[in-house]
């Protein structure tokens, strides 16, 4: 390589790592400022001789250990599995090396910003099921997925968990959801037995019918559940939702090993 190009590159680098740390440095001043200003904050800091330094190592450390978790959650997955990519396709290697990987990288950048572990949990089983499912998923679906796992908290899974479970049987692939009318027969039952929460075996503890309707309208929000047309002879108090194939996916998608359904 000549001097010229090696030097371009040099400043290349360095320009690059200014733009990197400049606003990361203007956030940290204007956090410091916040910090000073609250007690219970301030004296978290109190201690340190530099107190911006003190704050940049803390958000890198909360930063770091996301990123950590994340990479641990994938290859605990993988070696739970023990799928060699040695055996695998042409196209399902191609798909690792080029879209897998930058996947991986945007999981990276989704962990360091997720507030709680399971996010960053969900993010690492996300990424490790799009890599034994290849090229028969598009990258831009494991996308949404990871998407979804950033704004879901572990209420929201529960219910989502809760009606796939509990209407897999009338759920019909060729449409990607439930019948209006057999959503219905599963909230009918539900308001019969209220408090209890009850389906497929699986019961929803400490969540009151407010609680199941604000997860719901949360999951329909991201395209997982569908409020459907009321049958008044059925459900009286409560609006019924039934799950759609994204729903599903979804699950798929944060599966633990032999734990994934087939829909």
């Amino acid at each position: 390589m000549a001097i010229d190009d090696k030097l371009a590159q040099a400043k290349f680098l360095v320009e690059s790592d200014e733009r990197q740390r400049g606003p990361g440095l203007n956030v940290a001043v204007e956090l410091l400022r916040l910090c000073n200003s609250i007690p219970v904050l301030k004296d978290l800091l109190a201690p340190a001789a530099e107190p911006l330094q003190a704050l940049l190592e803390t958000f890198q450390k909360w930063r770091l250990d996301n990123v950590r978790y994340l990479v641990d959650i994938i290859i605990e997955r993988l070696q739970e599995v023990g799928k060699e990519v040695d055996s695998i396709s042409e196209g399902h290697r191609n798909f690792i090396e080029n879209d897998w990987a930058k996947l991986v990288l945007d999981g990276v950048a989704k962990a360091q910003h997720a507030r709680a572990k399971e996010r960053v949990r969900r993010l690492g089983l996300i990424l490790s099921h799009a890599y034994f499912e290849g090229d028969k998923k598009s990258a831009d679906l494991t996308e949404e997925m990871m998407r979804i796992a950033t704004g879901l908290d572990d209420d929201d899974v529960r219910v989502l968990d809760w009606l796939c479970e509990g209407m897999r049987r009338c759920y019909n692939p060729a449409t990607g959801q439930v019948g209006f009318e057999e959503a219905n027969d599963f909230w009918g039952n539900r308001e019969h037995n209220q408090g209890q929460f009850a389906g497929q075996g699986k019961m929803l503890y400490g969540l009151n019918i407010a609680g199941v309707m604000t997860c719901c309208a949360k999951l329909q929000g991201f395209g997982l559940v569908l409020q459907v047309r009321q049958n008044t002879g059925k459900t009286f108090a409560i609006l019924p939702y039934s799950p759609l194939k994204r729903g599903y996916e979804f699950l798929e998608y944060i599966a633990r090993a032999g734990q994934a359904k087939s829909s």
